[in-house]
């Protein structure tokens, strides 16, 4: 069971206090005045019924804090904060996918470096091994996961720093977007991140039939640390475009 949070439970001691205990206490001086009854209350009567200055600041507080954190805003840079993640686990994956592909590419290269200089009975023994263990070559496959894992990881690599860098862009235009289409739950639920095939410093955003294109100055401000296309610079552009 999910234990309660803060703001539960001191919402737990404001529903109590004007609830049941409130109708206990009214029930209690409503007796009182009945003709006929005589009973004079103390005058401190009724201050264990009171919401405590403590108890007020304490569910303020709490409160407070549950609805800055329920903005939208607040939700989006979240979400974006689990994309980040997502392509970190990613880059790792393709980095243990190009290190597994280059070690059986090394195995085959170890018996190339070696086999033109061995003596007669070791290159016998080492034609035996490669055809034994299929290391006659370096196989397409290999070499396609390995190109693979590298792409990967500068997909990841990108990915993740577009994240950072538009964070702002990204929460102002999907704000604006979501409301606009009245998809802000499809958002939450199904966006997903990739850069644009085309476009190669926009990042896409897509949910529920929709696409934000979202780009920034991401190529000028690392234009020393990129190595290909550098396309012009534009100012910030998001637009929403229809799959």
């Amino acid at each position: 069971m999910r234990s309660q949070t803060d703001l539960q439970n001191h919402t737990a001691v404001i529903d109590s206090l004007i609830g049941p205990e409130a109708n206990n206490f009214i029930s209690q001086m409503a007796a009182n005045m009945e003709t006929g009854s005589t009973l004079i209350v103390h005058p401190d009567t009724g201050k264990q019924y009171h919401v405590t200055q403590g108890q007020l600041d304490a569910f303020n507080q709490a409160y407070s804090q549950a609805l800055s954190e329920s903005t939208q805003e607040h939700l989006t840079g979240l979400l974006l904060q689990d994309k980040i993640l997502e392509q970190q686990i990613e880059f790792e994956d393709q980095k243990n996918a190009m290190i597994d592909e280059a070690q059986v590419i090394a195995t085959v290269t170890a018996i190339a470096a070696e086999i033109e200089v061995a003596d007669e009975s070791t290159k016998i023994g080492m034609e035996k091994y490669a055809t034994d263990n299929d290391l006659r070559s370096i196989k397409q496959d290999t070499r396609d996961k390995y190109a693979a894992s590298i792409e990967g990881m500068v997909v990841a690599s990108r990915t993740k720093n577009m994240l950072e860098q538009y964070e702002g862009t990204i929460i102002e235009s999907t704000t604006f977007v979501t409301q606009m289409t009245g998809t802000v739950q499809a958002f939450y639920d199904q966006a997903g991140v990739s850069v644009d095939g085309m476009f190669l410093n926009q990042l896409n955003l897509a949910w529920s039939g929709v696409l934000v294109g979202v780009e920034d100055e991401f190529w000028t401000d690392n234009i020393h640390t990129e190595m290909g296309f550098f396309p012009d610079p534009v100012a910030p552009v998001y637009e929403v475009i229809p799959q």
